[in-house]
């Protein structure tokens, strides 16, 4: 567990999701102290739907690819790399869609260009 650990958190996918986390929360968090309505259960809401919804089932099948990056996946030719790579474009997708609305709460992207390429976010806390 250990070296599969170390391998995720040196892959270049994962530091950028993270790093894309980081900002998000960040801005988050700066946004809601701006508008005056800051709450810590808006971190843990944020912690629950980023970190456990999208970093955490990454992470699973990031320890499929690891140990089985070639074993065929129902239909041949669709292996564990294929599904992961997948996995990582909707990750990362919704990183930064994630991250587009919370710049548009901080002011820093216009709502119409922010609600054109990520859409509403209503999950988000204190939307």
């Amino acid at each position: 567990m250990g070296t599969l650990l170390h391998r995720f958190f040196e892959d270049t996918r994962t530091q950028i999701a993270l790093l894309l986390v980081l900002l998000d929360l960040g801005l988050g968090v700066i946004a809601s102290v701006v508008k005056g309505n800051f709450r810590l259960s808006f971190v843990s809401d944020f912690a629950r739907n980023d970190l456990l919804g999208k970093v955490v089932p990454f992470f699973l099948l990031y320890g499929g690819y690891v140990y089985a990056k070639n074993a065929d996946v129902v239909i041949p030719g669709v292996d564990l790399d294929v599904i992961m790579n997948g996995a990582w474009v909707i990750v990362s997708a919704a990183l930064v869609g994630s991250l587009l609305n919370s710049l548009r709460d901080v002011g820093l992207v216009p709502a119409a260009v922010s609600s054109h390429l990520a859409g509403d976010d209503p999950g988000a806390p204190g939307r």
